[in-house]
């Protein structure tokens, strides 16, 4: 099990200070698996940590902690960089545990409002298999995605967040990779300056080779703790296909940085009018939401 890129992460996280009074946390895209149009703003670097357990079938279970950390480079561009964290697969007696793959991608804004937030962003992601291939938890092979997001305001309270992804995916054992689609779509509210709870529903094509299509709907809410804070947390029943049964899901966000300007109101958690305060946002499930960031297969974030 490979354990130094999540030494590593704690490391930073152990020495960094964020600079209080001075920025926020910036739309999160957990933890559900829609993302957002928005980008970190420049200067900003925004961590985002996740746990999540998934009862896959009677027998089986799935437990991972993933992790995205989301670098404003400029008002157009966010680099990101995230891993699956430590995987833990419990079948009957026996349990697989290691150190996940790891993900390398990019948000860019595409189109935007003027002075807005951006109205169509694009999100290409490399998934890398670093994790040990000895056991059944990953391909052993190179995942290439890309997906287009949108979303608009409801109203002064609610918002919507839509994607659409495809992808290259491995199939492991020498076989060619096959291609998957990802159809999303998260409604929010913004209840108070604080709390923002979301309903989402997703559709994966396929997430293995010769597997069906399958649906899952997950609900959770966001809560801004502080200005440079937001925790989340939510359940996800899968619908339709072979998707995962159920699945817990919670997590934090943190950005660090100095004073820097939001690029464009906040999507997950943004002040219903007549408040002084925008609070946070989220984005992202278990199972298909581990992955959702990097690859679009469920099982493989």
């Amino acid at each position: 099990m490979r354990i130094l890129p999540l030494a590593a992460l704690a490391l930073c996280l152990g020495c960094a200070s964020p600079v209080f009074g001075q920025s926020e946390v910036s739309d999160p895209d957990r933890p559900d698996v829609t993302n957002g149009t928005h980008i970190v703003a420049p200067g900003l670097v925004q961590v985002e940590l996740g746990a999540l357990y998934s009862r896959d079938a009677p027998n089986q279970g799935t437990a991972n902690s993933p992790f995205t950390v989301r670098i404003g480079v400029t008002d157009w561009f966010e680099a990101r960089v995230g891993a699956d964290g430590v995987l833990t697969q419990t079948t009957g007696d026996s349990r697989t545990t290691e150190f996940g793959n790891v993900q390398l991608g990019a948000k860019l804004r595409l189109w935007s409002n003027p002075g807005g937030v951006p109205v169509l962003s694009i999100l290409p992601t490399i998934n890398l298999p670093t994790a040990n291939t000895s056991d059944a938890l990953v391909s052993g092979d190179i995942d290439y995605i890309v997906a287009l997001l949108t979303g608009t305001d409801i109203g002064s309270r609610g918002h919507i967040d839509v994607n659409y992804g495809i992808g290259a995916i491995g199939a492991g054992h020498g076989l060619p990779h096959f291609s998957q689609h990802l159809l999303s779509a998260s409604l929010s509210a913004a209840v108070t300056d604080r709390w923002n709870p979301y309903a989402e529903v997703f559709w994966f094509s396929r997430t293995d080779p010769d597997g069906a299509a399958e649906t899952s709907f997950d609900t959770g809410v966001i809560y801004e703790l502080g200005l440079h804070y937001a925790l989340d947390g939510g359940v996800q029943i899968g619908i339709g296909g072979p998707a995962a049964n159920f699945a817990l899901f919670a997590g934090v966000s943190v950005v660090f940085g100095a004073d820097r300007s939001l690029n464009g109101r906040q999507r997950k958690i943004s002040a219903p009018k007549g408040t002084t305060h925008a609070a946070p946002p989220s984005s992202k499930a278990p199972a298909a939401r581990a992955a959702s960031e990097a690859s679009l297969t469920p099982n493989r974030r």
